[in-house]
């Protein structure tokens, strides 16, 4: 949960100021006040501000109003569900149009998830994480990644050279990994800036 620390005058000023900061309304946050502010006596000395300690109660909801949106804005009929588990929400996606949600090797899912995570970010400091699904398009997709790995790696170690994949996300990039870790006949690597960042089949010398 993000928490930050404001002084004002006043409470409300306090509060006022904290809530601008966050971006967020007085009913998704929990406030406590640290010091009560204290007018100086005489009006010369002894005047304190007022403090407050203001935490966004639910960063997961600013998550599903703002794909809510996106969602709408991007004309599709798809439904939308939201399940908490543990450290990461995941959102599963469904509906006659969802097709347009993932895009061309779930580039539109992808980037989707990606500015939700960034949504996460702005409201908590913990390490939560957000998962986009659509239909099970994750799960089809790793076991096709998974495919692509053994096969690339069964290549590199026939024809003795190196081989580089396409263009992939971070995600992608790490069932890649995951699934060529074991084998002690290859390593493998990322090579390539954004968004041209691919993974290399390397033999192990």
């Amino acid at each position: 949960m993000k928490r930050i620390t404001m002084r004002g005058q006043t409470v409300e000023e306090a509060v006022e100021k904290a809530l601008a900061r966050l971006h967020v309304s007085k009913e998704a946050v929990d406030i406590v006040v640290v010091q009560q502010e204290k007018k100086p006596f005489l009006g010369l000395f002894g005047g304190q501000e007022a403090i407050v300690e203001v935490t966004v109660r639910d960063p997961f909801h600013f998550v599903e109003s703002f794909l809510k949106h996106v969602i709408e804005q991007m004309n599709v009929h798809v439904q939308l569900a939201c399940q908490v588990e543990g450290e990461r929400l995941v959102v599963f996606l469904s509906g006659p149009d969802v097709a347009r949600v993932i895009g061309k090797h779930g580039q539109t899912l992808n980037a989707l998830q990606s500015l939700a995570q960034g949504v996460l970010n702005r409201y908590t400091d913990r390490p939560l994480r957000v998962v986009i699904d659509a239909e099970g398009y994750r799960k089809r997709r790793e076991e096709t990644l998974v495919r692509l790995a053994k096969n690339m790696a069964k290549k590199a170690i026939q024809m003795g050279k190196d081989i580089s994949l396409e263009p992939m996300s971070a995600w992608e990039r790490k069932v890649i990994h995951t699934a060529l870790s074991d084998d002690d006949r290859i390593q493998t690597f990322s090579a390539g800036t954004e968004p041209h960042r691919h993974v290399v089949i390397s033999l192990k010398r």
